[in-house]
């Protein structure tokens, strides 16, 4: 969101993503504001959105609960998955943020969120439907109810997922940072 709101659209680029084993960059057209380091990102500060009907449009959705708090949002997610801090690379007119894909005790990103694909699966299955069961799951993606029960127990213990309400009648909440989405 933060790469949309601020973007320079006026140059018909696109914003670029690039994931790499070690890394992952997002960058686009656009620029800090006169006068501004990189520092004044991680100091509270107003916000000034290169595009403040987009910014705008994101605040009455819901999207944005408070002007000029992105950079921080996108730190303390970096730092509650135990993730080092984003990165920032600055040219005339291109902003990059980076971040590194190792957390804190050297295991990859993707280890962190298990490169099993029956538990990649089971997360875009409670995504899409988080009243699913067991065997629902099970039955969608071609495992053993017990099978899915497995992941489902593992991704719980990584805190990825988490059931809230009874086995009837609750539902899954994927606790997995909005990043992942490009898995």
């Amino acid at each position: 969101m933060n790469a949309i709101v601020h973007k320079d659209y006026s140059t018909g680029n696109p914003i670029h993503i690039h994931i790499y084993p070690d890394k992952v960059l997002i960058y686009n057209d656009g620029r800090l504001p006169e006068n501004w380091t990189i520092d004044d990102l991680f100091a509270p500060h107003t916000s000034k959105p290169h595009n403040p009907l987009i910014a705008n449009a994101f605040f009455r959705s819901g999207q944005i609960e408070a002007w000029g708090r992105g950079i921080e949002k996108i730190t303390e997610a970096c730092k509650e998955w135990k993730m080092s801090e984003p990165f920032f690379r600055l040219r005339p007119n291109e902003v990059m943020i980076g971040f590194n894909t190792e957390s804190q005790f050297g295991e990859k990103f993707g280890e962190k969120f298990g490169e099993n694909q029956s538990q990649m699966k089971i997360i875009s299955i409670m995504r899409r439907n988080p009243k699913a069961s067991a065997k629902s799951i099970a039955d969608e993606i071609g495992l053993t109810a017990r099978g899915v029960e497995k992941c489902i127990s593992a991704l719980k213990a990584a805190g990825l997922v988490e059931r809230v309400g009874a086995a009837k009648g609750g539902h899954w909440e994927v606790k997995i940072p909005y990043v992942k989405e490009i898995l």
